[in-house]
């Protein structure tokens, strides 16, 4: 995995490799900018258009925008339609589509754009990418925001539509503990669903510090400090900062933290990427990782977006080339009850039919 991610003003396609390019359009001004970087003749071109991206004029202004600087880069370009808060709707969607043009076992490298897909979705994506496809090369990018909504007065989203609860690694332990690490953003109320219904033994929260600005920092550091102070007083929550857009840094975090929670006799661990995209990225990495333990991604969809101005501009953009094809057995992406609750999937049945 790279791990140094300096800005780029252009974005090579591997012309010599049966290659694939995945983007997501959203109301967001920064979802257009992978889309203009990427240099050279595409073999083929994904567009995903989420339903609540369509809602609002900016963002069908996006997508038509995205779909025109894209089909002069491409003869080959699909778009294919999601629902935001449809836990495996990108999923089916792109196997229906690499099924439909035979692409199983062709496509050889992947650039896909991160940049506007729920954190939710990227990581099922990259699962679905090494496990399915065995694709060999994984060349992300990412566009940081100039600034996110939280720094003008506005909420990024409202309520909550269901939890959902991925097993990575089923590896049974004699410790039977729960633990839950948990990334900090803008949003605490998700991580408090989590919390309440996984009810961990053991809680580690993460802020990320620096942010990508000091205004995006100190928002989190502020929303979340009454998570933050729980650990003062409270001996079943841990709190450490992390890095927003360092991936080994957080990997290796994140890998301490697990060991941690091992040795303190939890044997089945949740993960909630509520950060940065940079720092899914990181969760994905220790997904990967060769952990003895029960292995589950937590993650709460909400009601809605905010679509108007969850975030402003497009700063830099960056690219990570993350680990290709695994050799490990499919482990099924079944969602799994924490707590006693209920969050399974009436499309989860489905979705194991269809890929086999």
């Amino acid at each position: 995995m790279m791990t140094s991610l300096d800005p780029v003003d252009g974005i090579e396609v591997d012309s010599d490799s049966n290659h694939l390019v995945m983007v997501a359009s959203s109301f967001e001004p920064r979802s257009v900018r992978a889309a203009e970087l990427i240099e050279g003749n595409i073999e083929r071109v994904v567009i995903f258009n989420y339903d609540d991206t369509l809602i609002s004029e900016v963002g069908q202004r996006h997508a038509r925008k995205i779909e025109t600087v894209l089909r002069k880069k491409s003869n080959s370009v699909e778009v294919l339609g999601c629902q935001v808060a449809e836990p495996f709707g990108v999923i089916r969607a792109l196997h229906t589509y690499i099924t439909k043009e035979g692409l199983v076992g062709s496509v050889q490298s992947v650039i896909l754009d991160a940049t506007c897909f729920t954190k939710l979705h990227l990581l099922l994506l990259l699962r679905f990418l090494r496990q399915w496809l065995q694709i060999e090369t994984l060349q992300i990018c990412y566009t940081k925001p100039v600034i996110y909504g939280t720094g003008f007065g506005r909420t990024l989203s409202f309520g909550i539509r269901k939890t959902v609860y991925l097993p990575y690694r089923q590896v049974e332990q004699r410790a039977t503990g729960t633990g839950l690490i948990a990334l900090l953003g803008h949003e605490p109320y998700r991580l408090e669903r989590l919390i309440q219904e996984i009810e961990p033994n053991l809680c580690v929260i993460l802020l990320g510090e620096p942010g990508y600005t000091d205004d995006m920092a100190e928002y989190s550091n502020t929303v979340n400090n009454h998570l933050i102070r729980r650990a003062e007083y409270d001996r079943h929550y841990r709190y450490e900062t992390v890095p927003v857009d360092d991936i080994g840094h957080c990997h290796e975090k994140l890998t301490q933290k697990l060991a941690d929670l091992h040795q303190n006799g939890c044997g089945h661990v949740y993960i909630a990427p509520l950060g940065t995209k940079l720092q899914a990225l990181a969760v994905d990495a220790l997904s990967q990782s060769n952990v003895r333990t029960k292995l589950s991604l937590a993650y709460a969809i909400p009601e809605r977006y905010e679509y108007s101005n969850y975030s402003q501009g497009s700063s830099e953009t960056v690219v990570a080339l993350l680990n290709g094809q695994t050799n490990e057995p499919k482990s099924g992406i079944d969602p799994i009850p924490a707590g006693g609750a209920v969050v399974t999937d009436e499309d989860v049945n489905l979705l194991l039919d269809e890929l086999g």
